[in-house]
This record gives C-alpha cells, sequence and structure tokens, in this order.
C-alpha cells in the first residue's frame, strides 16, 4: 500500500461518482444504521459521505433549486466535536429554548470523534475510530474548561497513564519488526530503545545508551548506520557545529529532517528508512515530510546543541498527549449530544454517556429543541439580509431551511463550494485547508497470546502500511478478548513532495482502495510480523473496522512552505464569515486538536449578533 510518486502523476483512483446525474447523486446517500457504532467494515468517510460535496467541488454539478420548509435559530454544517460544541455554547448564551438543526454528512455524529464497538464472546469492547487524546493544555482553555464543567466530566485515572503502563507491569515492552523488501529479511527485534529515548528527551531525562548500543548491534542495518544512528541518539555531536545562531534556526525551520539525516548526521538510506515514520502519528507526514524543528519538537533526536523539545499546542496527538476515555473523545461527542437531545439517552444516563447507548431514533423528531440530521450533505449557504437559507441532501431529495444564524463547522476547505460569495481571500485561505489523510483500523483479537508469548504489546514497523501497532488497554488475562490499534498513514515517500501534494494523493489513494484490499493487507501484515508468537488471523481475529479519514488531520501552516507564511492570519480572517454566518471547526484554528475545535466554537456564538 505504499504510493509512489508516479502513482500521484498518473492519477491514483479514486471514486466521485463521475458522470452521475444530479438525481443520481442524491440517491447515492448512505442508508441509516440503526447503531453505527457496531458497524464493523468500513468507517470514517464511509461511501456516501462525500459523494455530493465531490460533486460540487470535482464535477461542478449545479442543483435546483428548493422551497425552505423548516426554520430554526441556528443552523450548524458538521456534527463533529466543533458542531455540537458550537449548539452547546449557543444555548448558553441565547438559552435553551432556541431551535438548532445539526446537520452531517455520516451516519454517526461525532465527526472524527468516532465510537467503534465490537462484540467478542458476549462482550462489548470499547476503543476509538479517530480523535482520542486530550492535549496537555487542554485544562488551560478556557473554553474547554467551560465545556467540561457544563458536561460534569473530569478526566479519569485512566488520562495519568502512560501508554501500556499496564501491559510494561506484565512484563511485555516494545518491539520492532524490519521486513526484507527494506531491510534484506524479515527481523523480529525485541525492545525499541529509539522509541524510549524519544520519550526520555520529551520528559526532560537521559537517554540510556547500553540499550541502544545492543539493539543497534543486532539490527540489520550497515555498520556506518549503526554508528551514525547511536551518535545522532546519544546527542553528544553538534551536527551543524559553526553554524550562526540566526541562521541555525533558520536551518531547523526550513529544512526537511530527512535531509538532515541524510547530509548532517551522516545517516544512509537504511538508517533514513529506519526513522522514516517515527513522525507519523504526530504530523501524518514522513521525516521527508517534516522539518528539523518539528521532528525535535516531538522528541526526535538531532544531536547537540538543539532546542529541547517543546511540545506544539497546534497538535492533536503528541508524545505528551493523553487519551481520557477508553472511546476517545466520543465520550465528549455523546456527552453533548446527551445535553443537547436528553431524549436518545436513557433517563439519568447523561452524566455517564461513555456507558450508555445512544438511541439515534431519536437525535431527529419533531417537537424537540435540537435536531441532529445524519446522512444530510450541506451543498448551499445562501446569505440574505436577516435570515440565511441552507440547502442539503437528505434521504435522496434537496431539502432547505431558513435560519436566523448559521455555523459551519465542517470541512474548511469545502466551505467555498457551498458559500461561494465569501470574499476571494477567505476562500482562498480555506481551500488551502487540505486535510491529511490518516487510517486507524481496530482489529478485534479473541486474545492477546501472541503478543505475550512476544513480550511485546507495541510494535513499529518502520516501512510497513501500518507502521505502528499497540494493543488498548484490557482487562483480564492473555486469554480475554481485546482490541488491536493499527495506524496507517499513506505517504509518497522520499518524493519531495509539498504536504498537500502528499496528502492530496494519500486522499485519492485511500478512496480507490476497496475494503477487501485494506483487510487483506491488515491480515497479511498481521500474520507476517506476530507469526513468531504463533498468531494466526484465520483463527484470531474476530472483526475488522477501517476507519478511513481521507480528510483527517487539519492542515497545519509549516515553515518547509513558503506560501504559509500568512496563512494563520488568513484562516482567522476567515473564520469570521459574513452577515450572520460564522466559520468555526479545528480548521480554522489550523489544528488537528479538540481543543481548537472547541475554542473555535466558542469564538464563533460569542460573535454572532443577536439583534438579527
Amino acid at each position: 500500500m505504499t504510493i509512489t510518486r508516479r502513482d500521484f502523476l498518473n492519477g491514483a483512483a479514486l471514486s466521485v461518482a463521475a458522470g452521475l446525474a444530479p438525481a443520481q447523486l442524491l440517491a447515492a446517500g448512505a442508508p441509516a444504521a440503526a447503531y453505527p457504532p457496531a458497524l464493523t467494515g468500513l468507517r470514517g468517510n464511509h461511501a456516501g459521505t462525500f459523494t455530493l460535496a465531490h460533486s460540487l467541488a470535482r464535477e461542478g454539478a449545479v442543483y435546483p433549486g428548493v422551497l425552505a420548509k423548516e426554520a430554526y435559530d441556528l443552523v450548524v454544517v458538521g456534527g463533529g466535536i466543533g458542531g455540537l460544541a458550537a449548539a452547546w455554547f449557543y444555548q448558553r448564551r441565547f438559552g435553551a429554548g432556541r431551535r438548532i438543526l445539526i446537520l452531517d454528512n455520516h451516519d454517526d455524529f461525532g465527526g472524527h470523534a468516532k465510537r467503534n464497538e465490537f462484540t467478542v464472546r458476549g462482550r462489548t469492547l470499547v476503543t476509538y475510530g479517530g480523535s482520542a487524546d486530550m492535549p496537555p493544555s487542554a485544562n488551560d482553555n478556557a473554553a474547554v474548561r467551560s465545556l467540561l464543567a457544563g458536561l460534569a466530566i473530569e478526566p479519569t485515572a485512566q488520562a495519568r497513564m502512560a501508554p501500556g503502563e499496564d501491559y510494561e507491569r506484565r512484563g511485555l515492552g516494545r518491539a520492532v519488526f524490519f521486513d526484507s523488501e527494506h531491510f534484506g529479511r524479515d527481523q523480529w527485534l525485541a525492545g525499541d530503545p529509539y522509541a524510549a529515548a524519544i520519550d526520555a528527551r520529551v520528559r526532560g531525562a537521559t537517554v540510556a545508551p547500553d540499550a541502544l548500543r545492543d539493539f543497534l548491534a543486532k539490527a540489520p542495518l550497515p555498520a556506518a548506520d549503526r554508528e551514525a544512528l547511536l551518535r545522532l541518539a546519544l546527542g553528544a555531536t553538534d551536527f551543524l557545529a559553526g553554524m550562526p545562531g540566526d541562521a541555525r534556526r533558520q536551518y531547523l525551520q526550513t529544512t526537511r529532517y530527512a535531509a538532515f539525516l541524510r547530509d548532517k548526521a551522516g545517516v544512509g538510506l537504511a538508517g533514513l528508512r529506519f526513522l522514516r515514520s517515527r513522525s507519523q502519528d504526530a504530523y501524518a507526514l514522513d521525516a521527508d515530510g517534516i522539518s528539523v524543528a518539528q521532528a525535535i519538537a516531538i522528541g526526535l533526536p538531532a544531536g547537540a546543541g538543539m532546542p529541547a523539545p517543546a511540545g506544539d499546542a497546534r497538535l492533536g496527538k503528541s508524545p505528551l498527549s493523553r487519551q481520557w476515555f477508553p472511546d476517545g473523545n466520543a465520550t465528549l461527542a455523546r456527552a453533548l449530544v446527551g445535553q443537547l437531545v436528553p431524549a436518545a439517552l436513557p433517563a439519568g444516563r447523561a452524566a455517564t454517556a461513555r456507558d450508555a447507548r445512544i438511541d439515534y431514533g431519536k437525535l431527529d423528531q419533531d417537537g424537540q429543541p435540537v435536531r441532529i440530521r445524519l446522512n444530510s450533505t450541506a451543498i448551499a449557504i445562501e446569505p440574505d439580509v436577516r435570515i440565511t437559507r441552507v440547502t442539503y441532501g437528505w434521504q435522496g431529495n434537496l431539502q432547505r431551511v431558513e435560519a436566523q444564524h448559521v455555523i459551519v463547522a465542517g470541512y474548511g476547505m469545502m466551505v467555498p463550494f457551498i458559500l461561494p460569495t465569501l470574499p476571494a481571500a477567505a476562500k482562498q485561505a480555506l481551500r488551502s485547508d487540505v486535510k491529511a489523510p490518516v487510517v486507524y483500523s481496530k482489529v478485534a483479537l479473541d486474545n492477546w497470546r501472541a503478543f505475550d508469548a512476544l513480550k511485546a504489546w507495541r510494535i513499529h514497523a518502520p516501512t510497513m502500511p501500518y507502521s505502528d501497532i499497540w494493543l488498548e488497554p484490557v482487562s483480564g488475562g492473555r486469554d480475554d478478548p481485546v482490541v488491536l490499534h493499527m495506524l496507517y498513514v499513506p505517504t509518497v515517500p522520499d518524493s519531495g513532495m509539498q504536504a498537500r501534494e502528499r496528502f492530496r494523493a494519500g486522499r485519492a489513494f485511500l478512496l480507490g482502495t476497496p475494503f477487501d484490499v485494506l483487510e487483506q493487507d491488515i491480515r497479511t501484515q498481521l500474520d507476517r510480523m506476530l507469526a513468531p508468537g504463533g498468531f494466526q488471523g484465520a483463527r484470531d481475529i474476530r472483526g475488522i473496522t477501517v476507519n478511513r479519514w481521507a480528510h483527517g488531520y487539519s492542515y497545519m501552516p509549516s515553515t518547509l512552505t513558503p506560501d504559509d507564511a500568512g496563512l494563520q492570519a488568513a484562516l482567522e480572517q476567515a473564520g469570521r464569515g459574513i452577515g450572520n454566518i460564522r466559520i468555526a471547526g479545528a480548521d480554522v484554528a489550523a489544528s488537528p486538536s479538540v481543543t481548537a475545535a472547541i475554542e473555535q466554537s466558542q469564538r464563533a456564538v460569542s460573535s454572532l449578533r443577536s439583534d438579527n
């Protein structure tokens, strides 16, 4: 599943429903599901979620006008954390009785904060399908504090645990799997001292040199690369010695980490491959797509004379972030729904939303102040003097509503297509919000005996499609069911392409790859990697959910791209919208953090005029 530059330039396969008439496109929407979290197979940006959006942005489809049948005080486009929080803040500013309609193009609410459930041997396993972590700065953010207090949510003991801490107590650690295609032979190597060194740098601790030496001595790498990687990790060598301070700072900001490793640290091709994907979880980019400064920020080694790691508050996932709830930030989404639409949760269960079963049939009912309408894609927002009309596709037809206020909390790059009256500068900024593709695949295992036999709870496979896999927390022993998390970021390695080009290529590749291919790749990789522990996928795998986020992490302006210099300010200006319309969501903040999504929602609501 590696994408080459040729794949992109030749046009990776992309299912965009080309040639379909508008009526056919409307009919292509996904059907409603009784309980979406329990669905397996292809989730995230599943079939039907992008059909109408792509028809506008890629096909230039034109849809007929329809009469408005409903009127609301607020229409929110996007039912993720940002959209739900916008409705929540709106109620607190304008009153709980205000009529609110929330539209979302998926069959579930929460945006990237999706909940996945499996049932194995009568036991329900709960996990996250997207947004999972809270950044360390979350409790310092006024908007987040206000929301959490209103939802009666506090960090749990689990949030204070380091990932894998429960497995470490049972004697399991990390491991690295080297594949023969890139390293000459398949080799399983217990331990991952490079990951330990990264963690140590972030905490301000020291690196254990003996563990690094022993590990590298066994790795299938040329002797020169072993020496270069050890020298790099020990941090005693200044690879930019003699470079003046200002020039050094400029170099760190404008040089790709892969180029630094090759040109300054003397790391060869095999060593570069070993370090290539260490940044994918944080940035959805490999070593060739991030700057040296970005690498240092998450603890990657760069030698002596470098700044200390400093957490980037914009990151949605970093070495210091923590998962507060078993289903990630889906608990926040469910708690918000519990307050916005109380009928959707069992009586008295709103405070324990993570344990409750949402009644999806009650999300959109006549007579309730807030309605959440799933499988609904907005295609036009038309501001007038005192009202705004929103047109959307739903159940195979076009619908139109009128609203006093509108908050758009969906994908920023789609806003110019559905709100063409925005100023040109705002549209240009929002179209630059090319989101990074990310896949979170979840595999329900009947047991974790193979991991116990290998004494590893987390495995790094630097050049395989799924670069990182790890066991999620389990209550019980090695014979009990567990969920395995698998991270796949479709990159274009060693291409020198800008981040946006990489993201577009990865998105096209993902949308053109059917589930059966993705599933087979998962099974093949797990069988290959875990065979020494006795793993057999046909016997041990009980379910697979592929959370495909073709539009995943929000775009973060980069110092590697000169054109991004003014993007942050331009996005802030675009967020002001026009008239009684505001643009919110994490994309406007140029940050994939849940904190940014909540903060933007509060900002959007507070800027609305109350005299319309």
